[in-house]
């Protein structure tokens, strides 16, 4: 992957999609892994999912997971014509704090160590690519 592919699979969040596991398991079509995290996830919230609601390319793609495709941040960026919060005069919000607050320490905080670094400098050369899907490890 090159760098301005690794910058498109930064989310607006700050999250890299990359490296979320609905992702990985959609682009390698490996629906067993799906329902797994189905599974998985579903015991955790209480719900019933299926492997369908997981599959993800992404949050600047067409197809979302379920957690994604119900993103306010997501539509706040895209409602403005920004490619990350980093680009936001209001970065960072309160819809963007909640938004973190709801994952695991671990995530948010290299989701804003990644917007930070955007905010601060130009170029995806250096942006930090080593995270995780929130919460769902």
């Amino acid at each position: 992957m090159d760098a301005e592919e690794s910058r498109c699979m930064i989310a607006y969040c700050g999250l890299n999609c990359s490296e979320c596991k609905a992702y990985k398991a959609t682009m390698a079509e490996d629906f067993e892994a799906l329902a797994e995290l189905a599974s998985r996830w579903g015991e955790q919230e209480g719900k019933a999912y299926r492997p369908m609601d997981i599959e993800c390319g992404g949050c600047r793609s067409d197809r979302l997971n379920m957690y994604c495709a119900n993103c306010g941040v997501r539509d706040c960026n895209n409602s403005r014509g920004f490619e990350t919060c980093a680009e936001c005069g209001e970065y960072p919000c309160d819809r963007l704090r909640r938004e973190w607050m709801s994952w695991q320490e671990s995530n948010w905080t290299l989701a804003k160590a990644v917007l930070d670094e955007m905010k601060h400098t130009t170029g995806a050369e250096s942006l930090s690519m080593g995270q995780v899907d929130p919460g769902r490890a």
